[in-house]
């Protein structure tokens, strides 16, 4: 799994290597400028050297990288143009110790600063006649958007030139740990960031603004970033094969696990039985549904794998303690209902088993984030929301929980003692003080009974004998994976949950 480090970590970073260095930033910055060349010699290979390149560079040490890049792209014999976003005498430290070994190169700097009554236009003409913008503007340290000049000139880029854009680090105007990419912004084909990525480089919609991301570790050191710590992994399918655990080849039906589903009302039945054959098709040894007696007829011929324990009452305690005793993991909530009998069969569920849970779907519409904190107290959970339940548990909008999925799933995380999962596009996966991020999906898997896909997929590993947090991110990537698997095969308007059912299996063997 790929580290990913906001902001302030990564400061913390670059001071302690910078002190490491004898308090000689000018190293990072340097490898910084080589890195960015570099890709730029892979981007255009031969034909760098006859590209026009814009080097348009701010105040701070974003601007003092983009330096770099200009006097290693002049010394190659690229024709290289410097616009400086300020006078020489603002710019202070490493910045404008670049500032002044630049003098001693044959490179045009032109100052274009908000005093400059025709800035704005000379610096159009600028782009007019470049082919490569080298965007040093601002770096991961920006704390608001974007206005007046400085967005005069991010307009520029974007509008007025259709050359091939490089940021140093993150493109000018995204904020570094956030996802949101509303404010005015440089769009990037090519962003080269440092250390490790940040958040913007990966959390949609920020991330399409990033175009092709290349991390460049510029020379400082791991076990500075183990120090640190990280923000969140970045979970992808590469990682499948390495969450995946073995099985002895003697292994039977009782090894893997025996999946608990609770049904939920007469009219949301089918949401039960694709998770339960959801979870054989993961690999449990066994998946019985748990249902009134009168739903039977409904549903009997779907799958002849799935079993059924057929209830006279289904709330009855003694019918669950019977059909729970010999259960691996119990997953309750699909088409469950909202009331009082529904309050009661989760309560009765806890009371009566003492193994896994998974919850889903309508259990976060029955109790309030207090009270389903309470009934979680001690217990192995994974709570599957998306924002909308979540909005339900939590009392935040929806929009607050997509605007905030990380801090809002850590939040959960902590008062429950649960693994959550906040499910939708990039799930967040949060755990104790762990936090992690699924890059597999796609939104083909916006279609009903998805989620009730990954509730059986979940249960189905715990059976198996995975941690909870194991099952939980092996079963987010590889149903994320089995998506994108089924839309290859028919085309996003043709994936339906059945589908993703009948890939999970190949999505689990990814990379086997």
């Amino acid at each position: 799994m790929r580290t990913v480090i906001d902001s302030s970590r990564m400061r913390e970073a670059d001071r302690i290597t910078i002190e490491m260095l004898n308090s000689n930033g000018i190293i990072l910055m340097e490898h910084a400028g080589t890195a960015c060349v570099r890709e730029l010699k892979k981007a255009f290979g031969n034909n760098l050297i006859d590209k026009k390149a814009l080097c348009v560079v701010g105040k701070g040490n974003n601007g003092g990288d983009a330096i770099v890049v200009a006097r290693q792209l002049v010394s190659m014999g690229v024709n290289v143009k410097i616009v400086l976003l300020a006078k020489g005498e603002d710019y202070k430290g490493d910045a404008k110790f670049q500032l002044e070994i630049i003098r001693n190169y044959p490179i045009e700097v032109e100052v274009i600063d908000k005093e400059r009554e025709n800035g704005i236009d000379v610096f159009k003409d600028l782009l007019i006649d470049a082919d490569i913008v080298v965007d040093g503007i601002f770096g991961t340290g920006l704390s608001k958007p974007v206005e007046g000049f400085y967005k005069r000139v991010i307009d520029a880029i974007n509008n007025d030139f259709d050359g091939f854009v490089l940021s140093v680090d993150i493109p000018s105007g995204l904020f570094a740990d956030k996802s949101v990419n509303s404010f005015p912004h440089i769009k990037s084909d090519l962003t080269v960031t440092f250390g490790k990525i940040k958040p913007c480089h990966v959390l949609y919609p920020a991330c399409k603004s990033c175009g092709k991301v290349v991390e460049d570790w510029i020379t400082i050191p791991q076990f500075v970033f183990q120090k640190v710590g990280d923000y969140f992994k970045l979970v992808e399918k590469e990682d499948i094969p390495v969450l995946k655990k073995g099985f002895p080849e003697s292994a039977h039906k009782g090894t893997f696990g025996h999946a608990a589903i609770i049904s939920g009302e007469r009219g949301k039945l089918g949401a039960s039985i694709l998770a339960s054959f959801a979870a054989l098709k993961s690999g449990c040894g066994l998946s019985t549904v748990y249902i009134d007696q009168s739903d039977y007829p409904l549903v009997s011929s779907f799958y002849p794998e799935v079993m059924f324990y057929l209830a006279k009452v289904k709330s009855d305690e003694e019918s669950l303690k019977d059909f729970l005793k010999d259960k691996s993991a119990v997953l309750i909530g699909q088409g469950l209902g909202v009331g009082d009998y529904q309050r009661s069969i989760v309560k009765k569920v806890f009371n009566t088993f003492d193994k896994h849970f998974v919850l889903d779907a309508d259990v976060f519409k029955n109790f309030n984030l207090e009270e389903l904190s309470e009934i979680c107290k001690g217990k192995s959970v994974v709570l599957t929301p998306h924002p909308g339940e979540m909005a339900a548990l939590t009392g935040y909008s929806t929009k607050e929980i997509n605007e905030n999925r990380i801090e809002i799933a850590k939040e959960v995380a902590e008062k429950t003692g649960a693994v959550v999962v906040l499910k939708g596009y990039q799930t967040v996966v949060a755990y104790k003080d762990k936090l992690f991020v699924n890059n597999t999906g796609s939104n083909a898997l916006g279609t009903a009974g998805s989620g009730d896909v990954l509730g059986g997929v979940i249960t189905s590993l715990l059976c198996q004998g995975y941690s909870t947090l194991d099952a939980v991110l092996l079963g987010v990537s590889a149903h994320g994976l089995a998506g994108e698997i089924a839309e290859k095969n028919t085309g996003r308007e043709g994936v339906v949950a059945g589908d993703i059912i009948e890939t999970i299996s190949k999505a689990l063997n990814y990379g086997v």
